[in-house]
């Protein structure tokens, strides 16, 4: 058989991180109104692709009208889930009733669920009405459970069978099942529905037929209850590689499962806020910063600077102080930018590393002493270097031994308690309660350069007896 050629709009631009080439080709067929030619080609696309066409305009009105020329509802349920969630909302919201219906339903329960948790309430009890029976006793049991926790992020189609039944009957009764969101691992209930164990689909395909699913299961299930943290979850399939885990409630039953390809969305929300956090950035710039107004933008933004603000005002203070020193070596002012941004890279640097680690699990705030003497330690070595490279600068070009001293000297003080601030304040914020991520931001950098700028000009003025 001759090879056989798709003639498909190309999926990929050369251009390394540039966006594929149909993604302008559709926006300017929009321009035009060239309805006909857009339906052509969106009905030939990936669902993937779609979303990555609607999800980089900056206009609502327009993401809404290419959504709306997806004819196939199955094609639309799977676009909507790769599209940003301000971007679902609205498009459900301006459908037309039976529009929102065929799409919704064409979702998984826990994509369906969310959605409608976050339309206005008027729209979203109108599209309940109409949804089907079934569909919509679903929604409303995953709506009974707190935002952000595993039991609305479930879903309840897997596959669960009593211990006793045998691998046979097991494999016969999934073929006559009709499509399931996920099936790999086969979920074994006592009488009670309570899960006691589970067994991978291979394991299943490659035991004896007549064998109890009983006896081939592994008890050691890792779940999750339906209140635990949507992020805790994810650690845990993280942790031990799992394609999806089970949600239980307290009395141990089976309510559903979380698979692996939702969690990822929850990785990816937790790294996006960390990170924002971490530059002191509210959560809300997650968002297409294209489709937010100004002011909104800085009034997200103020609040986050009132601290290198009041930082800045206080070292300004600070270098007021210690004006005769300055003014007796003005020298001293030429290493101010390369001490004091030293030591913030630094500090910046221990800040993401104890972040991670407190966010991935590897770091406990009960390894807090462990850390402090590894960051100090690395504080130690790193600054030694820096500071001798310092030092010879200072004696070679401004042939001051004094000077070389202070600057090599402050340049490793420096670097070091940097290490040690930055690595404190996460877990210090986690042993609180509050988010570690925080204390990779501002108010690190801030701590970092006021104290930077009294242990300097402190060293100087010791060191010269003034």
């Amino acid at each position: 058989m001759g090879a056989i050629v798709i003639d498909e709009p190309q999926t990929a631009a050369m251009g390394g991180n540039q966006p594929p080439m149909y993604v302008e080709t559709i926006r300017r067929l929009y321009r035009k109104g060239a309805d006909t030619q857009l339906s052509r080609i969106i009905s030939r696309l990936l669902p993937g692709d779609i979303a990555l066409v609607i999800n980089s305009t900056d206009e609502m009105d327009e993401a809404a009208d290419l959504f709306n020329l997806i004819t196939q509802p199955t094609q639309a349920g799977e676009t909507l889930q790769n599209l940003q969630e301000e971007y679902q909302i609205h498009i459900i919201s301006s459908c037309t009733l039976e529009r929102a219906v065929a799409v919704l339903e064409n979702l998984p329960p826990d994509t369906r669920s969310r959605i409608l948790s976050k339309l206005n309430p008027e729209v979203g009890s109108h599209i309940m009405n109409a949804l089907g029976q079934e569909t919509r006793k679903e929604v409303q049991s995953l709506l009974q459970y707190l935002p952000d926790t595993a039991g609305t992020l479930m879903t309840t189609q897997f596959f669960a069978i009593d211990e006793s039944t045998t691998a046979r009957e097991a494999l016969e009764t999934l073929r006559s099942l009709p499509y399931h969101e996920f099936v790999f691992y086969v979920y074994i209930l006592d009488e009670q529905n309570r899960l006691v164990g589970v067994s991978s689909l291979r394991r299943m395909l490659l035991s004896p037929p007549d064998k109890r699913v009983g006896d081939i299961m592994d008890r050691r299930v890792h779940t999750v209850n339906v209140d635990t943290p949507q992020e805790d979850a994810a650690k845990l399939v993280t942790a031990h590689d799992l394609m999806a885990i089970p949600v239980l409630n307290d009395q141990g039953v089976l309510r559903g499962i979380i698979t692996v390809d939702d969690l990822i969305h929850v990785i990816q929300n937790a790294d996006t806020q960390s990170m924002l956090k971490s530059v002191g950035a509210d959560s809300d710039q997650s968002q297409n910063i294209l489709t937010q107004a100004i002011t909104g933008i800085a009034r997200n933004r103020l609040p986050w600077l009132v601290a290198p603000f009041l930082g800045g005002l206080f070292a300004a203070w600070t270098l007021g102080e210690f004006e005769e020193t300055m003014s007796r070596v003005i020298q001293l002012s030429f290493f101010m930018p390369m001490i004091f941004g030293m030591a913030g890279n630094v500090g910046s640097q221990t800040a993401v590393v104890a972040v991670r680690g407190l966010a991935t699990g590897v770091i406990q705030v009960s390894d807090y002493f462990a850390l402090l003497m590894k960051e100090t330690k690395t504080g130690v070595l790193i600054g030694l270097f820096y500071g001798v490279c310092l030092s010879l600068y200072a004696l070679l070009v401004f042939k001051s031994s004094t000077l070389a001293f202070v600057v090599g000297i402050s340049i490793l003080s420096n670097i070091t308690y940097a290490g040690v601030i930055a690595s404190s304040l996460p877990l210090l914020l986690q042993r609180l309660g509050h988010d570690p991520a925080i204390g990779g931001g501002p108010y690190v950098l801030t701590t970092v350069d006021v104290l930077g700028v009294i242990n300097y000009l402190m060293i100087a003025t010791l060191v010269y007896g003034f």
